[in-house]
Formats: C-alpha cells, sequence, structure tokens
C-alpha cells in the first residue's frame, strides 16, 4: 500500500496544516499517511475507499481521515477538492482548547484500532460549504502575502475553521446564515463558469436579484465581490495546472478565460506576489 509521509508538506514550520487544492482530482489507489488529512469535496462526484466499505461522495462533503487511516478515490467524475494536512501535534498534543468541544472526539481523537475505524465524515449544505471555502481562502491569502503576524493569524483562522466543522457535525443545520435558495444558486453558477467572462447583468438576469443584492450576497458568503470572487477561482485553479501539468502559461491562460496571456501573468503575480513561472519552478 502507498504511504505518505509529512516531512515534505510543511513549508510553512510555523504553520501546523498544508493546502493541496485538487482541480481535478484524479482516482487515487488506497493509502495512508504519518499525518491527520480533511478534506472537503467542493464540486463533483467520486467513490471513497476506505478499510470498512465504498459510498459515494458529493459537493460539500467533509471527511475526517486519523493518521495510518487507509482511502483512495475511485470512479472520479470532475472532482474537485481541497486537502488540508495538519500535523498530529495540533489535535494530539497541542493545548488549544478545542479538546472539549462536542463532537471533538468523534472527528479527531485518537482511536486504539484506527486502521479499522471507520472515516469520520459529514456533509455542509451549500451556504456553509461557501463560507468554508470563503474562510480558506482567507487562510491561503496570509500564507501567500505574510503579513505581520501572519502565522499567528492563520493558525487562529484555522481553529474558527475547526469550531464550524464541530458546530455543522453536532448540528446539521447550523450555519451563520440562513440558507437563501437563489444566494447558493447565483455563487454555485460562478464556482462552474468561472472561466468565462461572468457580468453583473448576467447574474441579475439568472437570479433575479438587484445588483446591490447581488453585491451584498457576495461579500456576505464569500467575502468579496462577484469580479474579485471568479478571480480569485481562476488564480487557485491556475495555482493547481501550473503546479500539476505541464501546460504552458498561455495555454493556462486561455483554458481559464484570459484572452491576453500577459494580463494574466500580471494578475497572477499581483494575487501569489510571483509570476507563474516562478510559482511553477517552486511548487511543481
Amino acid at each position: 500500500m502507498l504511504r505518505l509521509y509529512s516531512q515534505k508538506y510543511w513549508k510553512e514550520r510555523d504553520i501546523p496544516f498544508h493546502f493541496e487544492f485538487r482541480n481535478p482530482q484524479a482516482p487515487f489507489p488506497p493509502h495512508n499517511h504519518d499525518f491527520h488529512e480533511i478534506f472537503i469535496i467542493y464540486d463533483g462526484t467520486a467513490t471513497h475507499i476506505t478499510e470498512t466499505g465504498m459510498y459515494d461522495l458529493q459537493a460539500g462533503d467533509v471527511c475526517s481521515i486519523r493518521p495510518n487511516q487507509s482511502h483512495g478515490f475511485k470512479k472520479v467524475k470532475d472532482l474537485i477538492l481541497m486537502n488540508i494536512l495538519v500535523k498530529p501535534s495540533f489535535f494530539y498534543e497541542a493545548d488549544n482548547n478545542l479538546q472539549s468541544i462536542q463532537g471533538y472526539t468523534e472527528l479527531f481523537e485518537p482511536i486504539r484500532q484506527v486502521e479499522t475505524a471507520p472515516i469520520a465524515r459529514f456533509r455542509l449544505n451549500k451556504t456553509q460549504l461557501h463560507e468554508v471555502i470563503a474562510l480558506i481562502d482567507t487562510m491561503q491569502q496570509e500564507i501567500t502575502n505574510k503579513n505581520l503576524g501572519y502565522a499567528a493569524m492563520v493558525t487562529s483562522l484555522f481553529c474558527q475553521l475547526i469550531i464550524y466543522f464541530l458546530r455543522v457535525f453536532v448540528d446539521r443545520d447550523f450555519s451563520s446564515e440562513a440558507v437563501n435558495t437563489a444566494a447558493s444558486y447565483l455563487i454555485e453558477y460562478v464556482n462552474k463558469n468561472y472561466r468565462k467572462t461572468i457580468s453583473i447583468q448576467e447574474l441579475k438576469e439568472i437570479s433575479g436579484m438587484s445588483e446591490s443584492s447581488i453585491l451584498r450576497t457576495f461579500r456576505r458568503i464569500t467575502g468579496y465581490p462577484p469580479s474579485v470572487y471568479q478571480n480569485r477561482l481562476r488564480m487557485f485553479s491556475a495555482a493547481d495546472r501550473l503546479a500539476h501539468t505541464d501546460k504552458t502559461v498561455t495555454e493556462i491562460a486561455y483554458d481559464l478565460g484570459f484572452a491576453d496571456s500577459n494580463y494574466f501573468t500580471r494578475m497572477f503575480k499581483k494575487f501569489l506576489a510571483m509570476n507563474p513561472t516562478e510559482y511553477r519552478e517552486h511548487f511543481s
């Protein structure tokens, strides 16, 4: 069985976790590792292979995989996910006051027979998923920009994310806002069509909402106006393609809806503080 080790992933010494955005996630054989893994399905479907059986995954599913638990993916279809690889010490040794929260034992605490224990999982509704994605985006920006105190800030935000997961795990209807079907559809539309040009007029027509309502909705759920949110999706996708494909910068720019590769390069450098070629050399 494939075995993965944590040493290669901790690029930031003071941050106890590492993000791996997979767009798309390919089929992957059963494997285990010496770190804790949390993955969130952003879109698509797959079959999750575990020691205790197989089950289907879809958008919103969250799985908490303890060290030495085996899992893999098959029958993947347009699967997009975020992997968060966590140092075991964060859950097992750190004094972060999470251990006393209801649901913590079921999701994160060590298990004696971990290899044969079921993998803990639950599902986010659409609004919850958007809020989680926005929080993860904020953490990634902190790591990228490296402003004063960024390590402390991003660790604090990660604790916030864990608490959010625990609240949803204990109460499936938990959300900081009531589920808004029109808002969820609107953001889902941008998630699926971010490669093309999307105007405010188009968003007004498909949602039946006013421009002010659209702007307010995007800021409330994602933290950004629509155009910024769309470009963030493009930049994260570009970063993943640069690290995991052999496509040229021009090909990636065109794939993501940019007619001018020079403009794409300027946008990428503004977002990630390095140009596409530098990013590929550093992270591929």
